[in-house]
């Protein structure tokens, strides 16, 4: 029979037994649900918990904006959290436009600086991953964004992730609420530089459903205002913000106003709706005239074509060259931005019936529509998408200052290519003027893409702490 001792021994031992076990049990719940345990080794010193999660420093700079933001990341959640950001945007109001080596000057002079700031407001915070915008953009103002990062990722030893700025506009739209899209998912993306329809199958499958044959959607506007006599920074919002001014009497009376020729109407403006034309379309079925779906007549691509809008308000200005008064100023600015966002539905429209005369399912399963990009801030496109598409299924509208380039959609992207890709950038990465979304990795092994070891991944997302 055990003494006393030994069995008190016994007891202590299984307990103790229990106890690892069950404080293992524990920590691995804890792990799956982002959160972590620390006990105190002294005596006296209180049990403590805390979410497991990462930072991540974004910066982006692939035109006049220069952006920083610091994200906070649970490995257990898609969506991060939005410690703070910040943007600074490079004054080209009195330039007539952007000219590449001011951007590339305020960059320089402005993004340590901003950073030196903003990291001092945020304690110093050494980020777990850095994510830079690599591509598309001007080479010069991506560059000085691109050098500090990797500087950045050396002194502090953390992974770089060269992001796709394009991806940025439209993984941005996760932070939707409550409900975030899932692939597969369609994208408008509109702004200065770019105007694509996409259809997105996963982070890295991405095909091009509509694409620009001239200049972008934000471009066009930007500078058909700057012909009617606005001044700023960012003439499509102003043009906006004019419009709405206008009585909605008016309004209805320009909309009514016919301008396919100049004889038409009083003002005598000819602007029509481009790639209308016989060529560029034909009925599916010519015996059905009630229900004419178009399709194109050999099978190219579906574009955009936005240069003819500026076209036809330079043109009216040759013949008019008075000063403009102030009612017709308000019929042009109307009718710029109505009939360039009848353009954008009637494409994708264009674009959904040909598909769907084909029957080849490209859109099976698509239930999420994202509209994102600078343009995308604008009310009234927001408005006519919603209403005139013929599209049925959920639309996301990223909130308005996210429209906008910004770091918190790069640090997003990155975030999402370090996780759902496992990869990160090699430190000589170049950036890329022109890099199409469908191109996001090259198969040969060029694009300057690295798999994240296990051991690596575990160190950034503390998914082993």
């Amino acid at each position: 029979m055990p003494s006393s001792k030994q069995s008190d021994h016994c007891i202590c031992s299984s307990s103790y037994v229990f106890l690892v076990g069950f404080s293992r049990m524990f920590r691995s719940t804890l792990r799956r649900r982002g959160l972590s345990i620390t006990f105190g080794r002294r005596r006296g010193l209180p049990i403590t918990f805390g979410r497991r999660t990462y930072k991540v420093l974004a910066i982006e700079s692939s035109c006049d904006d220069s952006c920083i933001a610091l994200l906070e990341k649970s490995p257990s959640s898609r969506i991060p959290e939005i410690v703070d950001h910040v943007k600074t945007t490079l004054n080209s109001s009195q330039t007539g436009g952007i000219i590449p080596t001011d951007a590339h000057s305020h960059h320089q002079a402005s993004l340590s600086t901003t950073l030196q700031d903003f990291l001092a407001r945020n304690q110093n915070t050494k980020p777990d991953l850095i994510c830079c915008t690599r591509g598309p953009g001007m080479v010069g103002s991506l560059s000085a964004g691109l050098q500090l990062a990797k500087g950045l990722a050396i002194a502090w030893s953390v992974p770089l992730i060269g992001v796709h700025h394009m991806l940025g506009h439209i993984l941005v739209s996760i932070l939707s609420k409550p409900n975030p899209p899932k692939y597969p998912f369609l994208s408008l993306l509109c702004s200065g530089g770019h105007s694509i329809l996409v259809l997105s199958k996963s982070i890295n499958d991405h095909r091009i459903i509509i694409n620009t044959m001239d200049i972008a959607a934000g471009d066009s506007l930007d500078k058909c205002a700057r012909e009617l006599g606005f001044k700023g920074n960012m003439l499509g919002k102003e043009l906006e913000v004019y419009i709405n001014t206008i009585p909605n009497t008016d309004k209805k009376i320009f909309q009514a106003t016919n301008t396919s020729d100049r004889s038409l109407n009083d003002f005598g403006l000819k602007m029509t709706l481009p790639l209308k034309k016989a060529k560029h379309r034909q009925h599916r079925d010519q015996k059905d005239k009630e229900n004419p779906i178009f399709i194109s007549s050999n099978n190219e691509p579906i574009k955009f074509a936005f240069s003819g809008f500026l076209s036809s308000v330079r043109g009216y200005r040759e013949h008019n060259a008075d000063e403009l008064d102030e009612y017709t100023k308000q019929f042009l600015a109307y009718k710029i931005q109505e009939m360039l966002f009848d353009h954008i539905l009637d494409r994708i429209n264009f674009a959904l019936d040909r598909h769907s005369a084909a029957g080849d399912d490209l859109f099976k399963g698509v239930n999420d529509f994202i509209f994102s990009g600078g343009v995308a801030a604008n009310k009234r496109l927001r408005t006519k998408l919603s209403e005139d598409l013929k599209y049925k299924g959920n639309f996301h509208f990223p909130s308005l200052e996210l429209c906008t380039d910004n770091a918190i959609m790069i640090g997003i992207a990155g975030i999402e290519m370090f996780e759902e890709l496992r990869l990160r950038s090699d430190l000589s990465i170049l950036p890329i003027r022109k890099w199409p979304l469908d191109e996001l990795r090259q198969m040969d092994g060029s694009d300057g893409w690295i798999n994240v070891k296990e051991e690596e991944y575990e160190r950034v997302s503390k998914s082993n702490h």
